[in-house]
């Protein structure tokens, strides 16, 4: 997902004003402050939280003024977007999985271990937005987090659709199971690789993400072994 993609995601939500005029380019240096004080962001908001985190503990960080701060953000929850903006780049591109899978098991398999693989490595500040989507007093978070999962869900759910014109399963009631499946990987992701103190080993996302493909699998109502021929 490109940046004006994340902007229409974040517009969408609430959280930025498509209507306001676009900020001026910074120079060189002042590219590089802003490059180090989301560094810093990064660093502050893992270690202390979305709701913890104060303006001050980021300008130390980064080593520089408030003042250079409001220069390039408006506030805590600007810097916090920010921040979350690579994650959900790469998270977005994870998301395209149903695309990518034929009904196989082993293809089911993969795109589920490369999603459980790149929410690993975001897995912080992924965590951090659902604090924040629960915690924060601008709904923009909680709408974020909702437009998100609703796309992975319709994602699914065409996907799911494809499948059945196919011939590959059983007519049946797509957007529910889409629903399911999303749910089941959500929550695998969050409770197992987002939450342990540290990020589970290769293997051991290599297991869920195994896990999580037979569960696809077996949730399809299969018309016969045969997958889909692209």
């Amino acid at each position: 997902m490109t940046n004006d993609g994340i902007d229409a995601v974040y517009t969408a939500a609430g959280l930025l004003d498509d209507s306001a005029a676009t900020p001026k380019r910074p120079n060189r240096r002042g590219e590089q402050t802003r490059e180090k004080l989301v560094r810093a962001a990064v660093e502050c908001f893992t270690e202390y939280g979305y709701t913890r985190t104060r303006i001050s503990d980021i300008t130390n960080r980064a080593n520089t003024a408030q003042g250079n701060f409001y220069r390039h953000f408006t506030g805590l929850d600007d810097i916090f977007l920010a921040a979350l903006r690579p994650s959900l780049e790469e998270l977005a591109a994870a998301r395209l999985r149903p695309d990518h899978a034929h009904g196989e098991r082993e293809s089911l398999i993969k795109v589920n271990t490369t999603y459980l693989q790149a929410y690993a490595r975001n897995r912080h500040m992924l965590r951090l937005l659902r604090e924040a989507a629960a915690a924060s007093e601008n709904k923009g978070f909680q709408q974020l987090w909702l437009n998100l999962r609703a796309d992975f869900v319709r994602r699914t759910e065409r996907w799911l659709d494809r499948l059945n014109h196919q011939g590959v399963i059983d007519e049946a009631h797509p957007h529910m199971l889409a629903e399911t499946l999303g749910c089941a990987t959500e929550q695998m992701a969050y409770v197992h690789v987002g939450l342990p103190v540290s990020t589970p080993r290769p293997e051991e996302i290599t297991e869920l993400g195994t896990a999580l493909g037979e569960f696809w699998y077996r949730s399809l109502p299969l018309v016969s072994d045969k997958g889909v021929s692209r």
